[in-house]
């Protein structure tokens, strides 16, 4: 049996800038986060690239998106598709993120889309998000490695009267309209039974919202996509893909990936030369997050956090946190 070809590991480089570098680079380490530190040894893989090769599907990026993709395309539709991937598997945001999942919808409010495109449009956009929503679930539900969630819905802290007022709103419709038993919360209910926020003048509680170890996650991710039959190649940045002949050609430092149809989902770490289809589509948004080493239980009645829920503020530039299983606090923005 030919064991997959390994290229050797490079360092990681937080020089990165997919806006200005040529590309991510080619096998390069995991960003020393939290997450990767302690997510244990990755799974195991396919090996880089190393010769031309057809494929019905080719998937590029190995992060949630493409990996989720492979494991339903074997899964539900009999597709044995090829994932390819510049550096470790879930290089880039998966292995970076605050590790919240919720029911979220963007910047506009459900109100916003009731008043912009109707009420039927409005619900089926909150269908698809729930839908997305139990997707996840179910995912860490069947992922063979535990990512450690923690449920029980998200909390919405509020550091201002009027945004208070503005999430109650949309607490009663989500509740009233949407089916989504949604309410709000005083300061002194936050601050007895969740947290001693001290800017905080109350909160609102959605039913939707998980914490996971996003490394961990991923992983479990990667071990279903192969477990189902796809294929998983780091160490195999994507140069070029063009369209010839009415098949895609992905051009890799090891070899050209031939495929019938072609999924991206490398997020803002896309290399700009990749494909026209995505000259200037891509916007990176900064977000920074740091762990605390674990907090003795004199600290943790200090800072007031008496729950476990995920966590985010009605701030600007919003904070999002929680209390991690092993007592550390995850704080980014």
């Amino acid at each position: 049996m030919n064991k997959p070809f390994k290229t050797p590991l490079a360092a990681y480089d937080p020089h990165y800038d997919p806006l200005v570098s040529d590309g991510p680079g080619r096998n390069r380490d995991y960003a020393p986060t939290y997450w990767s530190a302690t997510a244990g040894a990755p799974p195991e893989d396919d090996g880089a690239i190393t010769r031309d090769i057809d494929t019905e599907v080719a998937i590029v990026g190995s992060g949630f998106t493409g990996l989720a993709c492979a494991a339903f395309l074997a899964r539900e539709h009999g597709i044995k598709p090829l994932v390819l991937e510049a550096n470790r598997v879930a290089w880039g945001c998966s292995t970076r993120n605050g590790g919240q999942g919720q029911n979220a919808s963007g910047r506009l409010t459900r109100s916003q889309w009731i008043e912009r495109w109707g009420l039927d449009v409005a619900k089926r956009l909150h269908a698809e998000i729930r839908d997305g929503f139990e997707t996840f679930e179910d995912m860490i539900r069947q992922s063979p490695i535990d990512c450690e969630p923690q449920r029980g819905g998200h909390l919405y802290i509020a550091h201002r009267k009027r945004n208070l007022d503005k999430i109650a709103a949309e607490a009663k419709v989500l509740t009233d309209v949407f089916g989504e038993p949604t309410r709000v919360i005083g300061v002194d209910e936050l601050r007895r039974d969740y947290l001693d926020e001290a800017e905080a003048v109350g909160a609102v509680l959605e039913p939707l919202g998980t914490g996971v170890h996003p490394a961990k996650l991923a992983f479990g991710y990667q071990q279903m996509a192969r477990a189902a039959g796809a294929k998983i190649h780091p160490g195999s940045p994507v140069i070029e893909i063009t369209n010839q002949r009415g098949a895609f050609h992905l051009r890799t430092p090891g070899g050209t990936v031939k495929a019938r149809a072609v999924g991206i989902a490398t997020g803002a770490y896309t290399a700009p030369g990749m494909t026209r289809l995505l000259r200037g589509r891509c916007m990176p948004i900064l977000s920074n997050s740091i762990v605390t080493r674990p907090l003795t239980a004199a600290e943790l009645e200090a800072t007031g956090f008496k729950t476990r829920l995920v966590l985010t503020d009605t701030r600007v530039l919003r904070f999002y946190y929680r209390l991690l299983p092993d007592n550390r606090v995850q704080i980014g923005s």
